[in-house]
């Protein structure tokens, strides 16, 4: 298993449309992408991350090619939502688990 981390600074006061977006384009997409097994929306202050979890190296690497991928990434980046670079690291899946239900 893959776990792929996307993260990006972010506009300031821009949470809530940050978490909106997440919810309406981002979750969509991913949930329906073969072989992604879970997302997970994280932030602070400064950073925004988006977590992935991946059946293996093919289905994480599909996401760079696809098309609805890009037009989603054009509409944050035209959005207004991000400040600076975003960053991409993929890391092999070592343990744990999901130890009860996630709050909505």
């Amino acid at each position: 298993m893959i776990v792929r981390v996307w993260s990006t600074a972010y506009t300031p006061g821009r949470i809530a449309d940050f978490i909106a977006f997440a919810a309406e384009r981002l979750q969509p997409f991913f949930r329906d992408q073969d072989g992604c097994l879970a997302c997970f929306f994280t932030h602070d202050e400064q950073e925004w991350r988006t977590i992935t979890f991946w059946r293996d190296a093919v289905a994480v690497g599909a996401v760079k090619d696809s098309a609805v991928y890009a037009a989603i990434l054009s509409d944050l980046v035209a959005s207004g939502l991000l400040v600076g670079s975003q960053q991409v690291r993929k890391l092999k899946y070592a343990g744990g688990g999901l130890y009860g239900p996630l709050p909505s």
